[in-house]
């Protein structure tokens, strides 16, 4: 079933092409506005047209947006997915679609809201994440993230995850993205409602908090600086 992970997924005519984007981080502060991810759980038919969705959040989304992304997914087409035998199946998936949130410039304009792409991928159920690594709640303003892959069974577990890291990154960030990963409950893919392996990526963002003493005249801190 590995071709299912390179099955393309797109827009109808006249809408932006989908573009894969790994970046899981459910909201994102960024220079130039706020990045957010939408899940949706789609089922698209043997002839790759969306015969159905679901909004699992759509009850916490401003409903001009949750009408938006609605839209968006009734015109998505993928392209047909077959069987193990080769003929035409149905195909359920999770369905990721990102944002950008663009400020407005002025006080009398609205703000923008910018598609930057969907994906597909096993759609989580329970997310789960790790006690930070204890080296770095000792370090206060330490910023660091990694890219985790999670190959995802029929069961809807992660029962292999990959992480790259950058170089000089510590080895306890490898571990907590590994231990958050295989904490996490997916709903498998499923080719003709047979639920089959898939996998999932995740940017994993950590950051500490900056902590100093609010009053430098305390005798603690005073001690400490007269030590040196």
């Amino acid at each position: 079933m590995s071709a299912l992970l390179c099955t393309h997924l797109f827009l109808a005519a006249g809408a932006v092409q989908a573009q894969d984007d790994a970046d899981a981080t459910a909201q994102i502060s960024a220079a130039n506005g706020q990045r957010y991810e939408i899940w949706a759980d789609v089922l698209f038919g043997p002839d790759g047209r969306n015969l159905a969705f679901h909004l699992p959040n759509e009850a916490e989304l401003p409903q001009a947006f949750a009408d938006l992304v609605k839209r968006q997914l009734q015109s998505a087409r993928i392209q047909a997915v077959k069987d193990s035998d080769g003929s035409p199946a149905t195909f359920r998936t999770g369905v990721r679609l990102n944002y950008q949130l663009l400020p407005a410039a002025q006080p009398d304009e609205v703000d923008q809201v910018k598609f930057l792409g969907l994906s597909m991928a096993p759609l989580p159920i329970k997310r789960y994440m790790a006690s930070y690594p204890r080296e770095l709640r000792r370090t206060p303003g330490w910023e660091g993230g990694v890219q985790a892959t999670c190959h995802v069974s029929p069961e809807g577990l992660c029962h292999k995850v990959d992480v790259h890291m950058l170089p000089g990154m510590p080895e306890s960030v490898r571990r907590f993205a590994k231990a958050s990963f295989e904490g996490w409950v997916l709903e498998a893919q499923r080719v003709n409602n047979r639920p089959v392996e898939g996998q999932v990526s995740v940017r994993f963002a950590l950051h500490t908090r900056d902590v100093y003493p609010t009053n430098f005249r305390i005798p603690a801190f005073e001690r400490a600086i007269h030590n040196r």
